[in-house]
């Protein structure tokens, strides 16, 4: 679950492009779309009635996209598909809507496919350097840091110091690694929960295998369609069918793995859902109480900053994307959206320093090109509502 968001960083920025941004962008050159040049709105609405009504559907997906509603949104790509399955705009919006969803193995799966049947498609290519990126490079903001005694007033981004949370049955000292560690153990768990998933299916319907099920057959179960691609270690852990389950030789069996990530992410992991799931109450008690537990998890300031926003909350999600940046001075997404907080509250200067820095510190990046077109847009003299539209 919390991959599922923890890559928040990365769902918030496509939430950006996708429904904060106007359309056409201020620069068109700099800052592709899905909408084509060669394919406008204009030009596909003014197409001759025999023409393929694949973009018509691609014209609704965004519309229902910007506004959240996404089911509508997945409907009306599908549809779409069904009329012309290779309609570049509507895979690749679809690709775009799993990566903000954080189904970000699908939404990779989907950019490749683009740029199997389209090489020079730049959208694609670019969404997926972008992914790639921040895969390889995770931002220290997603771990959760340390709790820390209510003694220590001001406490050092690292080292971190120690103390001790109770995680089932032990008690293990965190230090700053650790949460490191315990990210790469979330992934890997994620990872052996499929295999475990697609293994009982493929040995329940095989009742032939003997000894054989006790090990996993990669190719056979991609195979018969129960994975789409095989999961990785991201520490190169080879993964294993012990006791009736999965076990990675770098983190240990699936049980144990099972019960330590969800100690560490339970919290976290409800306020997502709730967030998803657009019960931002709820959504506020939880994170609420993340940042009671880990006063030092820049990241469940942003997420707790995002839902006050959500929620028409104003001062509070300032504040509390100041405390996230002031934990960690690199959290782009909190940047972003401070900026646009500053800029609905009247300090367009202030919105424009956080926007300039984005662009200059990261130019080539999601996080840059949508800098750069915001901070366009602002210039050109147009108001917040015209720039970042409510749905």
């Amino acid at each position: 679950m919390f991959q599922k968001k923890s890559v928040s960083n990365l769902s918030f920025v496509v939430t950006l492009f996708i429904f904060f941004q106007p359309f056409p962008l201020a620069s068109q050159e700099e800052f592709q779309t899905f909408v084509k040049p060669s394919g406008s709105v204009k030009e596909i609405l003014a197409s001759p009635s025999n023409k393929t009504r694949a973009d018509t559907y691609y014209i609704l997906a965004l519309s229902y996209s910007r506004r959240g509603i996404l089911n509508e949104a997945y409907g009306a790509i599908n549809r779409g598909l069904k009329i012309e399955r290779n309609n570049i705009r509507l895979l690749n919006l679809r690709a775009a809507l799993w990566a903000r969803d954080g189904r970000i193995r699908e939404a990779i799966i989907e950019f490749r496919r683009v740029l199997n049947m389209y090489p020079n498609d730049a959208y694609a290519k670019d969404s997926l350097d972008s992914i790639y990126k921040t895969l390889k490079k995770l931002p220290t903001s997603v771990l959760p840091p340390n709790p820390i005694s209510e003694k220590l007033s001001v406490s050092p981004v690292a080292p971190v110091v120690e103390t001790a949370l109770n995680l089932g049955t032990s008690t293990k000292i965190l230090e700053s690694n650790y949460f490191i560690q315990v990210k790469n153990k979330q992934q890997c768990y994620y990872g052996m929960a499929a295999i475990k998933r697609a293994q009982e299916i493929y040995v329940k319907g095989k009742s032939d295998l003997g000894s054989d099920s006790s090990k996993i057959d990669g190719p056979a179960l991609l195979g018969a369609k129960l994975l789409q691609s095989m999961p990785i270690c991201p520490e190169k852990g080879e993964f294993s069918w012990k006791g009736g389950g999965p076990s990675c030789s770098k983190h240990g069996d699936f049980s144990a793995l099972e019960s330590e990530v969800n100690t560490v992410f339970k919290d976290f992991n409800r306020g997502l859902k709730a967030k998803l799931g657009r019960n931002y109450s709820e959504a506020q008690k939880a994170f609420d109480q993340v940042v009671v537990l880990y006063p030092r998890w820049s990241e469940a300031y942003f997420q707790l900053g995002d839902t006050l926003f959500r929620m028409g909350n104003d001062k509070p999600a300032l504040e509390n994307l100041k405390k996230c940046l002031k934990i960690d001075s690199s959290h782009l997404d909190a940047k972003l959206l401070l900026a646009n907080l500053y800029f609905k509250t009247g300090h367009k200067d202030s919105a424009l320093d956080l926007l300039d820095a984005v662009v200059k510190n990261v130019p080539n990046t999601v996080y840059g090109l949508s800098a750069r077109s915001i901070s366009g847009s602002i210039r050109s003299g147009k108001n917040y509502y015209q720039i970042f539209p409510p749905y």
